[in-house]
């Protein structure tokens, strides 16, 4: 809909002024007609002035006039359908005003001739404009291309043409009046020169006009294919109408053409047009059908039996034989030309495997174009469970219809899609549709989460890899290095004294033996530094279970575990991370050797940027003679190179709890 402005209201008074304008000139009619004007001589013949039907017609696009511009009071196909309600208005009480002038006795009345010439010609541009212009403009109210402004352009010329041509000729001034001439004679080159220019761009502009919205209407998207596809009847109804021998029939399809007009541009949804015209496009190629069939054998099969049932016999057989093949045949075509890609859901499941088979896009964003393209949705958007935007197709404005993602039981995230053009919410065979689609679409959008952390997780096991790997670097450089560089000097040393001084040697090799030492007490400390590699392969919390289960803990026959953790292992650094697990594992491994506990608990919780660690049993608790072994000293020493603490007291009423705070970030 046209945003709404201030002169949005001038322009609806402006309306209504020129529709009361109008039906207060039809209502002069009666009037001028009134002492049996149409019974005095000179009358040609009952004009139309006096038809109902006629004044149907008018009231009809008088009504759907006003009615499209209060809607949209800037589309122009209000105007146009009220423009030409009142030119028919205009022509028809201009043509009884007239009557009623050039034959009253006296010649009272004034300018009987002026109107009966405006008479002559206003009815032109009332017909033309409808079949040779709002086409361009339907339903928007303006051209869709510069083909259409070209073709508009071409209608206004020839219509513009037609309409001098008639108004500087005698053309139909006499029609209802015999011997009304005008005080002037065009010549014939002059009819000649406007008018085939006219001719050839009035009914080549209708011509183009019927094909170019049969293209459109095969090109187009629901539900723009629907509303051009109800012009169209209408325009082809009224081509036939007007070739036809039958006025009624004309003045029928003419009279409805601007209600199908509003009904399309406003509210076709809720009159079932997608029902009318496939059963209109189905039943009318069929009727036709069946007729040229019956007619065609029955005539054949008659002259060579003239006589009995027989003609009637053939070609209900053969009307029987053909009908129904060719009914469902083309109600197949007819729905695929009326509904699209809705009436085969298989099409739009087929779009949604094309989108996932393209390279260098994202998946999500493929299928959902595929989801909004199948339900013909204007906007389409897709989140997650925590509300974060995954995709958008168009631009969401909020409204539409939400379909949660659910996969493996779980809710991934949401897909919402808006209702098609024109529309104010999503339809149900929409919506039915887009139901079916949903889990396709929750399986993308569970595979990308998926692979995000996959990513994630990879690049976390490669830092934590680098980082070790420069660590076992540094420690063997810095520390055992010189240790064996010693150990290599002393047995030189130890050598060249060996057959001088044997007492040189003994405190030699006696040194060397305390370097050995020391090599092996370095050897340890870097093995005890390296990352354990079931961090890698099963995670934090799959290396706190493998970890309990070696030692015996939570199995049948030991140690009953309860084990509560709730860490984001993305959360987790490398060295946090393999702190935390050393102090649990090292908890674990004191209870199992040394407590005698029934049960324990171990609790890892991620809170406010801390690891907050808890591990209590109901053993035997801590001697009153105890003295912290190299377990706990290392416990205490990883808490604190990060800036954690670590407290272990006795548990209540009896046991042990280690309590650590590790920081998740830089201390």
């Amino acid at each position: 809909m046209e945003p709404a402005t201030p002169r949005d209201p001038v322009l609806v008074r402006i309306g209504w002024v020129l529709t009361a304008m109008s039906i207060a000139l039809y209502m002069t009619i009666p009037f001028s007609l009134s002492g049996g004007v149409m019974s005095r001589p000179g009358i040609v013949s009952a004009t139309e002035t006096s038809d109902l039907m006629a004044g149907m017609v008018i009231f009809l696009f008088l009504g759907s006039g006003i009615l499209l511009i209060r809607a949209r009071p800037r589309n122009s196909i209000g105007w146009l359908v009220l423009a030409s309600g009142a030119l028919q208005a205009v022509q028809m009480s201009a043509e009884a005003y007239g009557a009623r002038a050039l034959t009253d006795p006296d010649r009272s009345l004034p300018l009987g001739l002026p109107v009966m010439w405006l008479a002559s010609w206003a009815w032109m541009p009332s017909l033309a404009l409808v079949m040779a212009v709002l086409p361009g403009l339907y339903p928007t109210g303006r051209p869709t291309s510069a083909f259409w402004r070209w073709q508009i352009r071409g209608a206004l010329v020839g219509i513009g043409l037609l309409v001098v041509l008639a108004a500087t000729t005698q053309g139909g001034v006499d029609d209802v009046v015999a011997d009304v001439r005008l005080p002037w004679e065009a010549p014939t080159w002059y009819v000649i020169l406007l008018g085939v220019p006219a001719a050839v761009l009035v009914v080549g502009s209708i011509i183009v006009a019927l094909v170019g919205t049969l293209l459109r209407a095969v090109r187009a998207r629901a539900p723009e294919r629907q509303q051009l596809l109800l012009l169209l009847v209408f325009q082809i109804g009224m081509a036939i109408g007007f070739l036809s021998p039958y006025e009624f029939s004309f003045a029928l399809v003419y009279g409805l053409l601007p209600v199908a007009v509003v009904v399309g541009v406003l509210r076709y949804r809720l009159l079932g047009i997608e029902v009318a015209l496939r059963r209109t496009m189905l039943y009318v190629p069929l009727t036709v059908l069946v007729a040229l069939v019956v007619g065609g054998i029955t005539t054949s099969v008659a002259q060579l039996v003239p006589v009995g049932p027989l003609p009637l016999l053939a070609s209900s057989a053969v009307v029987a034989a053909l009908v129904i093949p060719v009914a469902g045949w083309l109600r197949g075509r007819v729905d695929r030309f009326v509904l699209g890609e809705r009436v085969d859901p298989l099409t739009a499941v087929h779009r949604l495997g094309v989108g996932l088979e393209g390279a260098g896009d994202d998946p999500v964003r493929s299928m959902l174009r595929a989801v909004s393209l199948a339900t013909g949705a204007t906007h389409a958007r897709a989140v997650d469970a925590s509300g974060r935007e995954i995709a958008t197709v168009g631009s969401p404005d909020g409204s539409g219809l939400e379909v949660p993602l659910r996969h493996s039981g779980h809710v991934l995230g949401t897909v919402t899609v808006g209702p098609r053009q024109n529309q104010q919410r999503v339809g149900e065979s929409d919506a039915h549709l887009l139901a079916v689609l949903a889990p396709h679409l929750a399986v993308v959008v569970r595979s990308r989460a998926l692979t995000e952390q996959l990513s994630v997780e990879r690049a976390r096991v490669a830092e934590a890899t680098l980082a070790e790997r420069d660590r076992l670097r540094r420690d063997l450089h810095d520390g055992l290095g010189p240790s064996m560089s010693g150990i290599a000097l002393g047995l030189e040393a130890a050598a060249l004294a060996l057959a001088s001084d044997p007492t040189t040697v003994r405190e030699i090799l006696a040194h060397t033996r305390a370097e050995a030492t020391a090599a092996t007490t370095e050897i340890r400390r870097v093995l005890d530094g390296l990352r354990p590699s079931v961090l890698d392969r099963a995670g934090f919390a799959g290396a706190v279970h493998e970890t309990a289960s070696s030692l015996g803990l939570g199995t049948d026959g030991g140690v009953a575990l309860q084990l509560d953790v709730d860490v984001d292992p993305a959360q987790l650094e490398p060295r946090v991370e393999e702190t935390v697990f050393r102090i649990v594992a090292e908890s674990l491994t004191n209870i199992s050797r040394h407590s005698k506990a029934r049960r324990c608990l171990v609790s890892v919780q991620s809170t406010d940027g801390q690891v907050r660690i808890r591990i209590r049993d109901d053993g035997v608790g801590l001697l009153h003679d105890h003295t912290p072994g190299h377990g706990l000293e290392s416990m205490t020493r990883r808490a604190a190179d990060l800036g954690g603490r670590i407290v272990i007291t006795p548990a209540h009423p009896r046991g042990t709890e280690v309590c650590a705070v590790i920081p998740l970030g830089p201390s």
